[in-house]
């Protein structure tokens, strides 16, 4: 059975291969997918959440910022709605504006405002800065930092997961495994520096006695796969660098390089290219597992 219950105030990490089930099981946890075997259900008195990668894209276009927020809320905190919004940068005339003509960043960060008038006690989140610029995710980690209830996150991000979680579910090999303690804990406990780290550690070599089981034809594509994946995880690191050089410049001065024309579009543009990066390095992986 997948018991949906947690005791409040606690936050959960998972951590894991691609592919290893990890949006599948928050999925089955909200209820959009049914278990393979077994059951899931709802423990007493939760009140749950969910927070997809494209929750940005169930929002109307046609309604307003503040409409967004007041259809959403209710009489307990519809007075609240103005302040809500502000604390997630709508302000002054930002209010009035069609969400069909906000940005990425500003239609995430309404989604998650919207989500967030809910009273709910449990929150699941999967990936929720992928698509977030720096400030909007410093937003949500704010916001999320007085949550007072249970919230699991799937991610990636070692700075956004620094002081939010108290426990890690590592996902892999089809197996799971609980570290009790926060992000940092977690890395120390694999002795590697980062997130990508753990995935990049998977890596299949190709050694002797495994050669010689495979066909002529398949040792070239073995050698071509693992070609490609040393080519992937070297631009991986060299953005991943990139990135964390754009993140040091904010931190040591961000009205600086916040009002620099372009900064976010470039920082942008590399967490959306190491996006597709990780999904080819995920491919090259998947394919090199069926070889060996």
């Amino acid at each position: 059975d997948v018991e949906r219950s947690r005791g409040l105030g606690d936050v959960y990490k998972r951590q894991g291969q691609n592919g290893q089930g990890k949006s599948t099981l928050a999925k089955i946890m909200v209820g959009e997918l049914a278990p393979s075997a077994g059951n899931s259900k709802l423990g007493h008195n939760v009140q749950i959440g969910y927070f997809a990668q494209n929750q940005a894209e169930y929002l109307d276009g046609s309604k307003t910022v503040l409409d967004t927020m007041i259809d959403a809320a209710n009489e307990k905190n519809r007075s609240k709605v103005r302040d809500i919004l502000g604390s997630f940068l709508f302000k002054g005339d930002d209010a009035d504006k069609f969400v069909r003509v906000l940005s990425g960043g500003e239609r995430n960060r309404l989604a998650l405002a919207k989500l967030l008038l809910q009273p709910l006690n449990v929150l699941i989140m999967d990936e929720p800065t992928n698509h977030l610029d720096i400030l909007s995710k410093n937003v949500l980690k704010v916001a999320l930092s007085k949550f007072e209830g249970t919230l699991l996150l799937v991610s990636h991000d070692r700075d956004f997961l620094q002081g939010l979680v108290n426990k890690v579910y590592e996902f892999r090999d089809k197996k799971l495994k609980e570290y009790l303690g926060d992000i940092d804990y977690y890395l120390e406990e694999k002795k590697v520096e980062n997130l990508r780290e753990v995935e990049l550690k998977t890596k299949i070599k190709v050694d002797k006695p495994l050669s010689n089981k495979l066909s002529y034809d398949n040792q070239k594509k073995l050698k071509s796969l693992n070609n490609k994946l040393s080519k992937v995880e070297s631009k991986i690191g060299l953005l991943e660098n990139e990135i964390k050089d754009l993140d040091n410049k904010l931190e040591e001065n961000y009205d600086k390089f916040a009002n620099e024309d372009g900064f976010f579009d470039n920082y942008q543009s590399k967490k959306s290219q190491l996006n597709i990066l990780m999904k080819d390095w995920e491919l090259i992986q998947n394919e090199l597992s069926k070889l060996t």
